[in-house]
């Protein structure tokens, strides 16, 4: 699924209203076969071209409408690179590679540590600003152990710029993720 300024990052929830008919129809296939869709951002006006870094995603849950259209939950299951089309019309299947997220083997445990840090003190301070963040969003975000997860969660929740969400999506060495993640948000905050 193509759509201008929307990232799916790993472990995120991204509500989603399906209303075209291009999409309908893919909807209709993917509950039938794995629930699962990926999600890229165009790199042109007309979608001819799109980003080769996506996010897959599980649909979690879909409430159909009388009028056809869709409400649904998606859940943020990998990263992807495109590798190839099946399809480009009425709507895009692609070839995919899954992506991992990898760890610098010389990381200092205590580095790490400082930087999460700063980063929960960069999300008190969004909340200082008056910024309103989601139900239970601090709760996970000091329960989760994983650095890439949690650089994932806060990015999607977070970072407003659609082009900072993509680099970050694209990074794949969690240090370097956690590094350009805490310089967006000190941006974002400035």
């Amino acid at each position: 699924m193509v759509l201008p300024g929307v990232t799916l990052f790993p472990n995120a929830l991204l509500p989603l209203f399906i209303f075209e008919p291009r999409y309908r129809a893919m909807l209709e296939v993917a509950l039938d076969t794995g629930r699962m869709l990926a999600m890229t951002m165009p790199r042109d006006d007309f979608e001819n071209e799109v980003e080769e870094i996506a996010g897959a995603g599980l649909v979690r849950a879909c409430v159909r409408n009388p009028d056809g259209t869709s409400n649904l939950i998606l859940q943020g299951v990998s990263r992807v690179k495109f590798t190839g089309w099946e399809q480009k019309e009425p709507y895009r299947i692609a070839r995919i590679e899954p992506l991992e997220s990898t760890r610098y083997a010389g990381d200092d445990s205590e580095y790490v540590a400082r930087q999460v840090t700063r980063l929960h003190a960069l999300c008190a301070r969004f909340k200082e600003q008056g910024i309103e963040l989601p139900a239970q969003f601090e709760i996970y975000l000091n329960q989760i152990t994983d650095i890439s997860v949690v650089t994932d969660l806060v990015a999607s929740t977070l970072v407003a710029d659609s082009a900072v969400r993509q680099e970050l999506l694209e990074e794949l060495e969690v240090s370097r993720r956690l590094e350009r993640l805490l310089a967006a948000l000190r941006v974002q905050l400035s």
